[in-house]
C-alpha cells in the first residue's frame, strides 16, 4: 500500500513540474506604454507586449498617450485625456483582435514561435486599406479638432476646456457638428442652452472664449476658413469686488481661527506675501525654486519667469510648513491641486466662526465670498493705495506691457517689485507707509 501510494505522488508531482513548466512557457499578451523613448510632444506610443520563452516583441497600436493619462495597473486611458472614453472603446476593440489571432496561434496545438505570434497580431491590429479610409477621422468636424486642441493645454486650462466639451455635447451631436454648422445664431443658441445651468454670463464667456481659441487653432492648422465670431459679441458684465482693502486684511489676518482653519489662512497670507502668486504656483513650488533668498519659477499660465524675494514675514511661513517633494507641504502626499484650492476657499469663507467637532459653528463669517484669488487682487489693491505705480504693479503682477517678455531679467524690474512688495508688507503688518 505504501508503495502505491509513493508511485501515486511520484505521478502527480510529474504531473505537476509539466503543468509548471507549460505555464513559464506560455505565451503572454498585454498592452504597454512604451515610455522609454518619449517623442517630442512628451508622448509614448502604446504597444501590445507579445512574450514568450523569455522573449519580447511588441505590436504598435499607432496611438500616442503622455505617461499620465495612462493607468498601466487597469490598461485604460485615464479621464485626464479629454477622449479617454472614445480611445478605450477603440483600444478595448483592437486588444479583442489581437487577442483573437494569439488564441488562434496558440491554441492550434502545434508548436509556435513568437515570430509566428507577432505576424498573426500584426496583421489584426493593422486595419485593412477600406477599413482604414473608413475609420479615417474627418477633418471637417468640429470635435475632434477639439479634443486635440485641447489636450495640449495644461491641466488647469485643460479642465476648462473639458467642461466646455460638457456643454457642447449636450448641445450638439459631436458625430455630425462641423465647424460651418456654427453661425452666429448656433452661437446664440448654444448660449441661451447654457444659460439653464450656468446662469452666470462671465462663466458662459469663458466657454465661448474656449469655443473661439478652438475655430483659431483649426484655421491655422489648415482644417477650416470659417471663422462665426467676427460678428458676434461674447458678453461679460462687471464682477463685484475681489479685493480687501488694508483693514479688511489686518482684521482677516489677525482673526481667531480653529486648528483646522490655521493652514488656510497662512495659504491665503502666504500667496499675499509672494506678491499675490497664484495658487497653482505656490503650490508646485519646489524646495530648489528657493535660492539666495528668491523664490524663482515659471507661471503655471504664460510659462513667464518669475523671481520674488522672500521677505522674513514669508519665510517664517515657509519655514512653518516646509515641505519634502514641495517648497510648502500643502502639496505632498496629493495629486490634485484643485482639490487642496477647493478646501482652502471653503475653509476661507469660514473665517470669523469657530466651532468645536460635533458643536454647531458660532459667529458670522468676515468674508463670505472670500477664495485664494483675492490674494492677488488685494496685494495691487493696497499698492495703489500706498502710491505705487500702475506700472510698477503690472510689472509686478505679470501683466502684459508690450515689452518682451525677458524684460523681467532686469536687476531694475526686479528692484521695483522687492520694493513695492516691501512697502506693501509694511503697510498692512506695520502700520508704516
Amino acid at each position: 500500500m505504501f508503495h502505491c501510494v509513493s508511485l501515486g505522488f511520484a505521478v502527480f508531482a510529474q504531473k505537476f513540474v509539466h503543468c509548471v513548466s507549460v505555464l513559464l512557457t506560455m505565451a503572454n499578451l498585454k498592452l504597454y506604454l512604451d515610455s522609454r523613448r518619449l517623442k517630442s510632444d512628451g508622448t509614448a506610443l502604446l504597444k501590445i507586449s507579445l512574450s514568450h520563452l523569455r522573449q519580447v516583441r511588441y505590436v504598435s497600436l499607432g496611438l500616442s498617450l503622455k505617461p499620465c493619462m495612462w493607468d498601466s495597473e487597469h490598461s485604460r486611458v485615464t479621464d485626464k485625456h479629454p477622449s479617454h472614453l472614445r480611445l478605450n472603446n477603440a483600444i478595448a476593440r483592437l486588444k479583442l483582435r489581437a487577442e483573437d489571432a494569439f488564441l488562434s496561434v496558440v491554441a492550434s496545438g502545434s508548436r509556435y514561435t513568437l515570430a509566428e505570434i507577432h505576424e498573426a497580431v500584426a496583421r489584426a491590429v493593422l486595419p485593412e486599406p477600406e477599413e482604414a479610409s473608413s475609420e479615417k477621422v474627418d477633418t471637417s468636424l468640429l470635435f475632434p479638432a477639439f479634443e486635440k486642441f485641447a489636450a495640449t493645454k495644461k491641466e488647469s486650462t485643460r479642465l476648462t476646456y473639458e467642461r466646455t466639451l460638457v456643454h457642447l455635447r449636450a448641445f450638439a451631436d459631436e458625430r455630425v457638428l462641423r465647424f460651418e454648422d456654427v453661425t452666429r445664431s448656433w452661437l446664440l443658441g448654444f448660449d441661451a442652452a447654457m444659460a439653464k445651468t450656468a446662469p452666470s454670463p462671465n462663466a458662459r464667456a469663458i466657454h465661448m472664449r474656449n469655443l473661439r481659441a478652438v475655430f483659431n487653432f483649426a484655421i491655422d492648422e489648415g482644417l477650416t476658413s470659417w471663422y462665426p465670431f467676427r460678428k458676434f459679441h461674447i458678453k461679460t458684465v462687471k464682477t463685484a469686488k475681489r479685493s480687501l482693502c488694508v483693514e479688511d486684511l489686518r482684521r482677516l489676518f489677525s482673526a481667531p481661527v480653529d486648528d483646522w482653519q490655521e493652514p488656510y489662512l497662512d495659504f491665503f497670507k502666504l500667496s499675499f506675501m509672494l506678491v499675490g502668486i497664484n495658487a497653482v504656483d505656490l503650490l508646485h513650488l519646489v524646495p530648489g525654486s528657493l535660492r539666495s533668498g528668491r523664490v524663482e519659477f515659471n507661471r503655471s499660465k504664460t510659462s513667464r519667469f518669475y523671481s520674488l524675494k522672500v521677505e522674513a514675514e514669508a519665510s517664517l511661513l515657509i519655514e512653518k510648513y516646509r515641505g519634502s517633494e514641495h517648497l510648502v507641504s500643502f502639496m505632498d502626499g496629493r495629486s490634485d491641486y484643485l482639490q487642496f484650492v477647493r478646501q482652502c476657499n471653503h475653509a476661507l469663507k469660514t473665517i470669523g466662526t469657530r466651532s468645536r467637532q460635533g458643536v454647531a459653528p458660532t459667529g458670522v463669517a468676515l468674508f463670505p465670498q472670500l477664495t485664494t484669488y483675492w490674494a492677488r487682487h488685494s496685494w495691487a489693491t493696497v499698492a495703489r493705495s500706498i502710491g505705487v505705480s500702475i506700472d510698477d504693479i503690472a510689472l509686478a503682477l505679470g501683466h502684459g506691457d508690450g515689452h518682451d517678455l525677458t524684460h523681467i531679467y532686469l536687476d531694475e524690474d526686479l528692484q521695483k517689485i522687492d520694493e513695492a512688495n516691501r512697502r506693501v508688507l509694511d503697510w498692512v503688518f506695520l502700520g508704516k507707509r
